[in-house]
């Protein structure tokens, strides 16, 4: 697959933003040691989903595989990935951080990275593109419900 600057600038940042979010769901997975398997299960789903991500990029140039960007750009990716840096910072420094906030913070960016439909740019007629693609959407979706479900042990 051909990508051109910018594209492979946003791929990069799409790639980085997931192990930004798996490297704050690992500093909950230490803040919170009684919820550390549910922590790290999501870390590791968004180092997966960076995998992923990356595999298709390298996919064989001659495949029938393309990236849209669309109205996306690097600044807003950047943007997005300085914010949750700065939300790891704020973590760090917060000790007194209820479990209630760390979920809403986490419920608040999957939902935000949701919106933004950035496993959409990703097109192709091949099958495993198209599988990857279709897990990565779904995936999404899921760590959505996943972190819903988690969250209503704490409401009362």
């Amino acid at each position: 697959m051909e990508l051109n600057n910018d594209q492979k600038e946003l791929v990069e940042l799409f790639v980085r933003q997931e192990f930004i979010i798996g490297k704050l769901y690992k500093l909950f997975s230490f803040r919170y040691p009684e919820y550390r398997a549910f922590w790290t299960e999501m870390e590791k789903e968004e180092h997966t989903h960076a995998s992923w991500i990356k595999r298709l990029t390298e996919r064989d140039p001659t495949d029938k595989f393309r990236f849209s960007q669309g109205d996306l750009r690097a600044e807003y990716i950047a943007s997005s990935i300085k914010s949750i840096e700065d939300l790891i910072d704020g973590v760090k420094k917060n000790v007194e951080l209820p479990i209630t906030q760390a979920v809403s913070m986490a419920l608040h960016l999957e939902k935000a990275l949701w919106e933004q439909q950035v496993f959409q740019c990703f097109e192709g007629d091949c099958d495993e593109v198209r599988k990857i693609m279709d897990t990565l959407n779904a995936e999404q979706k899921v760590h959505i419900i996943k972190i819903e479900k988690f969250a209503r042990q704490f409401q009362k």
